[in-house]
């Protein structure tokens, strides 16, 4: 499974780094123009360091989309892969792609630090925020896709249930927006992640067909 789940991310590494590359630029260009605007006027800083972060999970949907495209289930099920290990693979995926985002934007606090000249410590709470609700929002695409797949092979109960989870995970966290910098926001942002994985998990591992 590990192989394959580091297949798909090589496979997928031009798209990230591209994004990646326009977070960059951006994160300069906002950097700069803080910089030289008087007053204090421009964009907070914490919308500067975010832009790596969106750039992961955007990611994270493209390669979503194009593992429908290709139908590279089953290229990889023609290996050794089992459908419980390539459940692992798709909801891993995003995983991966969402936190090399929050990793990238280490760095880029850095550059836009030195670019301002200042440094917001208030920042890297709101930051964690944003990356804890772009990792769970990540989750909810193969959630969707699985829940849609069970109803078109006529799943209904399956198909009922992940719905209900993606419904309520969107009502969820749109609820903790209210708590994004508390304990109690990130441990429901968390809960809805780890709820998401596993429903889109169980899922795909019931699924009749692979073709799409």
């Amino acid at each position: 499974m590990w192989r394959a789940l580091r297949a798909e991310l090589l496979y997928f590494l031009p798209w990230l780094l591209g994004g990646l590359g326009i977070a960059a630029f951006v994160v300069v260009l906002l950097s700069g123009l803080v910089r030289f605007l008087e007053d204090g006027e421009g964009p907070p800083s914490f919308v500067i360091t975010i832009f790596p972060i969106i750039a992961g999970m955007v990611v994270a949907f493209i390669a979503q989309s194009y593992r429908v495209e290709e139908r590279r289930a089953r290229l990889l099920m023609a290996g050794p892969l089992t459908p419980r290990q390539l459940a692992g693979v798709t909801v891993l995926l995003p995983v991966c792609f969402a936190s090399l985002g929050v990793l990238a934007a280490v760095p880029m606090v850095g550059l836009a630090t030195l670019i301002t000249g200042k440094f917001e410590p208030s920042t890297l709470p709101i930051v964690a925020g944003f990356a804890g609700q772009f990792w769970a929002y990540a989750q909810l695409g193969p959630l969707a896709q699985e829940s849609s797949a069970a109803r078109r092979q006529q799943r209904s109960t399956a198909a009922m249930t992940g719905w209900a989870v993606f419904v309520g995970a969107i009502l969820v966290l749109t609820a903790s927006q209210f708590l994004m910098n508390s304990i109690y926001g990130l441990l429901w942002v968390a809960m809805v992640a780890v709820a998401a994985m596993g429903v889109a998990a169980a899922l795909y591992q019931r699924r009749t067909d692979f073709t799409r």
